[in-house]
Formats: structure tokens, sequence, C-alpha cells
């Protein structure tokens, strides 16, 4: 038996008694919307949410069923799929199974967790050590303080400090006499330290466009860089600076 696709999970798909899940999708409401199709069908439903293989039918419990996708997820089970009939309480071996495996899983969080701060210690002192003297240039020096005054939230201030320490390291390496279109991609990684958004990214470009003295030029790089068709041309006819967080994509 042949089945489309609902509309609330985007285009109609030709799928056999499975459902396709979106990026982005919740995983409570994908299961009781299975339920709800399992009942429209009268037969069990089956889709892949995070990796673990779910299977519900009309009459399935979507609390059993979430507790033991968590549980999948979690490595606690080793089971690849889970319903559409989870037993409806654990075993004490069970529990004691979950909580020593999340123990190890905590662990291991904890490992990660420090290696990535090593890693970002280490990228910090790397590039303080390369922005010693060096101080940004600017084409509007009052503009600049006046961008810093204006967001001295966390959001803000991670794009001010994002800006200043990219500005600073093009700079660097325009010194030896690269051009700031073939530094301007590697610098703008080697800047991110804390971790920006595309949005931030895309804020940062446009506070340098008004403030450094090499700004309008990154700006022109900036658009041609992000453009997906000739809107980038676009903009550097009219001044202003394309966002990568908000592009769409479209005739």
């Amino acid at each position: 038996m042949n089945t489309t696709l609902p509309s609330f999970y985007g285009q109609p798909k030709l799928i056999l008694f499975g459902v396709e899940v979106c990026a982005g999708a919740n995983i409570t409401k994908v299961i009781a919307d299975g339920i709800s199709l399992a009942r429209d069908l009268t037969s069990a439903i089956q889709f892949d949410f995070n990796g673990v293989v779910v299977q519900v039918k009309s009459d399935s419990d979507p609390d059993l069923i979430y507790r033991d996708w968590n549980r999948s997820l979690c490595g606690y089970t080793g089971k690849a799929v889970v319903g559409p009939y989870p037993p409806p309480t654990l075993s004490d071996m069970e529990k004691t199974s979950d909580a020593e495996s999340e123990k190890e899983n905590e662990r291991k969080r904890q490992e990660r967790h420090r290696k990535y701060e090593m890693e970002v210690s280490a990228k910090r002192s790397r590039v303080a050590d390369k922005l010693i003297n060096v101080e940004m240039e600017f084409a509007n020096e009052d503009a600049w303080q006046l961008m810093k005054d204006k967001n001295q939230d966390s959001y803000g201030g991670g794009v001010i400090v994002y800006a200043e320490r990219w500005a600073q390291l093009m700079q660097v390496e325009m010194a030896t006499g690269k051009t700031l279109e073939n530094v301007a991609d590697a610098t703008s990684q080697e800047a991110d330290i804390e971790g920006i958004t595309g949005f931030m990214y895309g804020c940062a470009v446009s506070t340098l466009a008004k403030c450094w003295k090499h700004g309008e030029q990154l700006r022109k790089w900036h658009n041609l860089k992000t453009q997906i068709g000739n809107e980038g041309e676009k903009a550097n006819e009219s001044g202003s600076v394309l966002n990568p967080a908000l592009l769409s994509i479209g005739k």
C-alpha cells in the first residue's frame, strides 16, 4: 500500500508505510503525527529520527515511545529499532544499566569539553601573540566608538570583538604584501575564537565596512563571495552588505 507524505512535512513524497522526517522537526510532534497517520492507514508507521528507527501504531503510547527513543539515542539500549509497544516500566537491571551508561556519557562529555577548552585557549594565545602591538586602522574611529558604545551585551559585544580581531589579523597578513582578497577568508576563521553565527559574521562585515580603513574593499569581497546569483554585484553597486544568514534561494 502506498501513500503520500502529509502536508505538514513539506512537499508530498511517495512512501511505503514510512515517514521521512525533515530537518528541524520536533520528536514529540513526529511521534504524535506518526500515531495519527497510523490510525488513518491502519498500519504501522516507521521513521528515522537522529539515527534511531522508530515504529508506531495507532495505539502506541507516545510517552513510552519517546522514552525508548531517548534511551536508544543516548546509547543505553543498543537497539536499532524502538516501538511500537515498549514495556510500560523498566526493570531494575535496565535502570542500573541506563545509569551506568549515562555516567560514562557524562565522562565523555566532560572530556570533550576539556579538550575543546584547551584548543580554544591555545588558539586564543596564538592569536594574541600574533596581534601584539597591532592597532586597528580606522576610516571612521568615531563611528567605531559609537558601535562599541551601543553594543555592550554579549551578542553585540561579541560582534565587535570578532570584527576588531578579524581586521587586525587581516592587517598583519596584508603588511607582508598579501591582498585582502587572499587573506580575508582564512583570517575570518582564525578570528573566530568564541564561536560566531552567520548573522554575527554579516554584522561584523557591515561594521568594518563603515569603520575600518579597508572596509569598503572587504564589503565588496564579501558580497561577491557570498552571492548565489548576482545579488552580490547589486549590493556592491548599492553600497549594502549581504548577510549570509538571511539569504534566500529562488528565482
